[in-house]
């Protein structure tokens, strides 16, 4: 029996298409589980905690569960200010067995999280990505041809997500005549100058989503300027769109947690991004990172040792 903890509050646009997915897995793989809101009453079944905000639910257990899963979507990491210490009381925890991520890049950074000597497991899952759960929200929006000189850039509106440097990179691409959209899911945080930006030529603010896949539908490219793991999904369903796919990369033993994409552009030379458009380089992803198979196998050999 596997116990997945979901958090039925979340309204991350990536969350729902993740749950979906994994429960497609198991289904497939015919393995007892549940999911559920709340910590099963025998402590011996093993726990995916698929959210952060669930962490909590931990410390108030009684009984306290014995074989804890952590899923995780990004990596605290020093090169964001989110970083919040206090949340990484969960990795000292004595329950915890393994820790889940999307790719490879961001074991050594998950594993930077663990006290000294710890044996939990670090481990590259993939992502379980249901083709058909997003084929069921874009609703017949066909992927067009002929595709719109527009760059969308996808991202909440926060400082993790970098929006300056996206507001810079869009006044160089409207200069080579492109329509640039800022499109977040989220209302943006009031201190960013989001009148000016539009009152500039820019299309900024909180977009549905099926407004936002429309665009994507007839976009060149959906360009990110961070790391996010939120903004590799983003840019997977670009591609599926038919827009290319522009990910920026660091030095290997550095963030962003992109690699599944190839080409990418080099962050510290942001304008390379503009380069890859401009040419149409095309770019390839690695699809075993977003494999339901893939994901549940190692999620199921995991939490059976």
């Amino acid at each position: 029996m596997l116990h997945v903890l979901v958090d039925d509050n979340d309204q991350t646009a990536w969350y729902p298409n993740y749950l979906s997915g994994l429960h497609k897995g198991l289904e497939s793989a015919g393995v007892p589980y549940t999911f559920s809101t709340k910590l099963p009453e025998d402590p011996q079944i093993p726990v995916l905690i698929t959210r952060f905000t669930l962490f909590d639910m931990i410390k108030e257990a009684n009984p306290v569960p014995q074989r804890l899963y952590i899923q995780e979507h990004d990596v605290w990491n020093p090169f964001t200010n989110v970083l919040d210490l206090e949340s990484l009381w969960i990795f000292h925890h004595p329950s915890l067995k393994a820790i889940f991520y999307t790719n490879p890049s961001m074991v050594p950074w998950g594993k930077r999280c663990l006290p000294a000597g710890s044996q939990v497991e670090v481990i590259a899952a993939g992502f379980p990505y249901d083709h058909d759960y997003v084929n069921d929200t874009l609703k017949g929006i066909q992927s067009s041809d002929e595709r719109e000189k527009l760059i969308v850039f996808p991202g909440r509106m926060n400082e993790f997500y970098q929006p300056y440097l996206s507001v810079r990179l869009a006044f160089e691409f409207m200069e080579l005549g492109y329509r640039v959209v800022i499109a977040s899911p989220v209302t943006p945080l009031s201190h960013y100058p989001v009148a000016m930006w539009r009152e500039l030529g820019i299309e900024v603010g909180r977009l549905p989503h099926a407004e936002y896949y429309q665009l994507l539908s007839k976009a060149t490219a959906a360009v990110s300027v961070t790391i996010g793991g939120s903004l590799t999904l983003a840019l997977y369903e670009a591609q599926l769109l038919g827009a290319t796919p522009i990910a920026p990369k660091g030095r290997a033993d550095l963030p962003p947690f992109t690699e599944m994409y190839s080409p990418r552009y080099d962050l510290l030379h942001p304008r390379e991004a503009i380069e890859m458009v401009e040419n149409k380089v095309p770019v390839t992803i690695d699809t075993r990172w977003f494999s339901i198979d893939a994901y549940v196998r190692t999620l199921l050999d995991t939490t059976s040792n």
